[in-house]
């Protein structure tokens, strides 16, 4: 098992349309989580777009399976920042071992882009948190 931190960037410049490089990405929410050493980023990927695009009731009935209780959780966290669904245009970044692949949503699938120039936001942090909590937001 390795660790890998997933973070999800959403495309402020272009939402349904595929990414193109200098479009502004801005990270939204990240993730860390054990997965088995050598697992492939469109594996963790494809696990990102299902859970941040998956209703709550589905995802709750999940909770007793292995790992289902880590993604009600942190499912529930991207919506309670009303974060929307992760759509074409998209990008999330997988890192492990100190590898980085980013990766752009498509209609089809993902496709490996070299890592974007304009990002902007930052990983979760309690602040960010305590601060939605207290009805704010960061947009």
């Amino acid at each position: 098992m390795s660790l890998h931190v997933v973070a999800i960037y959403h495309n402020t410049e272009s939402r349904f349309f595929p990414y193109e490089d200098g479009h502004e990405l801005r990270q939204v929410i990240s993730h860390w989580r054990q997965w088995p050493t050598g697992t492939d980023p469109i594996e963790i990927v494809d696990w990102a777009w299902q859970v941040f695009n998956a209703d709550l009731d589905m995802l709750e009935a999940r909770r007793g399976t292995p790992q289902g209780e880590a993604d009600f959780l942190i499912a529930a966290a991207y919506r309670l920042m009303r974060r929307r669904s992760l759509s074409v245009g998209d990008v999330v970044s997988v890192t492990a071992e100190g590898v980085v692949t980013w990766l752009a949503c498509e209609n089809d699938g993902w496709r490996q882009i070299a890592a974007p120039a304009a990002t902007t936001g930052a990983p979760l942090t309690a602040e960010a948190v305590y601060g939605y909590a207290r009805g704010g937001s960061d947009d």
